[in-house]
């Protein structure tokens, strides 16, 4: 009982973090927008795609009628759009194996509703994570920190689609993001790496 109450503690944390993140990502899309895209608004599509998919990790998400499963649905698809036409980060390989971690966590965790539902909340997730760490240019010490993120949370997905509500899972979780949110800090704090960077990949 401590234990699961734990889990479910460190999954709110995480929750946190992950909004976090998804509003720091968003900043990191409004200055490459501002300072260098023609194109206008595609960062607040990182924004609401980031928002509606992570009520996906909300209890209940996947009973909470059609309107907010299509929401949820539909964040990947908004996060990927924008990502892509911002030039922030592109598709490769690396992402491609994290995805099917995702389609393998399906498998193996049965396919339920709940979890196909918050599938689509780890792969907007994912997204988010790997803009900051496939940004063209971005500097090696920045770009390292968001990838091994990435893959321990897909090692916390996959596991924990096996082995649901267990305690050393859920530290997995938090994790990656406070090694995704320490990156975006980082980066931030570094204004001239940054604009420089963004400069200099679009």
């Amino acid at each position: 009982m401590v234990k699961m109450e734990a889990y479910f503690q460190i999954m709110t944390f995480g929750g946190v973090l992950s909004l976090l993140g998804i509003f720091l990502t968003w900043n990191l899309a409004r200055i490459v927008e501002h300072r260098h895209l023609r194109k206008k608004g595609l960062s607040w599509l990182v924004l609401v795609g980031g928002l509606v998919t992570a009520a996906g990790f909300l209890p209940g998400a996947s009973s909470g009628g059609d309107a907010i499963e299509w929401a949820i649905l539909l964040g990947p698809v908004l996060i990927g759009y924008a990502l892509s036409e911002s030039g922030l980060v592109r598709a490769n390989i690396e992402m491609l194996l994290q995805t099917a971690v995702v389609g393998m966590a399906l498998v193996l965790g049965g396919g339920s509703r709940t979890l196909v539902v918050e599938s689509f909340s780890v792969v907007s997730t994912l997204l988010l994570i790997n803009a900051l760490a496939f940004y063209m240019y971005i500097p090696s010490w920045v770009s390292r920190v968001p990838r091994t993120a990435a893959w321990i949370f897909m090692t916390f997905f996959l596991l924990n689609a096996i082995y649901g509500g267990d305690f050393y899972v859920s530290l997995l979780y938090l994790l990656s993001q406070l090694l995704w949110i320490s990156a975006l800090i980082r980066l931030h704090l570094a204004d001239g790496v940054l604009h420089t960077s963004a400069q200099e990949g679009l």
